[in-house]
């Protein structure tokens, strides 16, 4: 009798461990979890911050009329490529000349609407609009020429966000 009592005390201390294991494994479990989920979502906002610096460093170069800096990021980094809201490339015109004259400032680039965009339907071809009469719209296989003082002259105003808020460019 004696020796079944202790038997059965050994059996609920074991249970009772085994018990206790298992919630130690669960939170565990969880504490690894979460720390994971917490490394995977700073990942993703590094990534977010990068992308954020690229737009902004874009801004910032429309805004000081340096398209040539947009279109070296973005030869030179794929992500700036498919981040950047627009893609740039310089339009070659190859005048013969004896002399070896800088390029100037002004020299014409492609601008593209990036089809990225497009395609999340973040922009919608026909959305932007150029010209006169603002009657023909930028498809996304077309692009504009247009240079570097125009780029500077015409980035400052005040745009209204789908959101409604309201962001001023100087």
């Amino acid at each position: 009798m004696e020796n079944s009592k202790r038997l059965v005390e050994l059996a609920e201390k074991e249970l009772k461990e085994n018990k206790e294991r298992k919630q130690v494994e669960l939170i565990k479990e969880a504490i690894k979890q979460t720390l994971e989920k917490i490394e995977e979502k700073t990942n993703a906002k590094k990534e977010l911050e990068k992308e954020i610096k690229i737009l902004k460093l874009d801004i910032d170069n429309i805004r000081a009329g340096k398209l040539d800096l947009i279109e070296e990021r973005q030869k030179k980094d794929e992500r700036a490529k498919n981040t950047s809201v627009i893609i740039i490339e310089r339009e070659v015109v190859e005048v013969p000349c004896p002399y070896s004259w800088p390029k100037p400032w002004y020299e014409p680039y492609r601008i593209y609407i990036n089809p990225y965009y497009v395609w999340k339907g973040a922009i919608k071809p026909g959305n932007i609009s150029y010209g006169i009469d603002d009657t023909t719209s930028f498809q996304n296989d077309s692009y504009q020429m247009i240079n570097c003082s125009i780029a500077k002259n015409a980035s400052a105003g005040t745009y209204k966000l789908e959101s409604g808020t309201i962001k001023s460019i100087s």
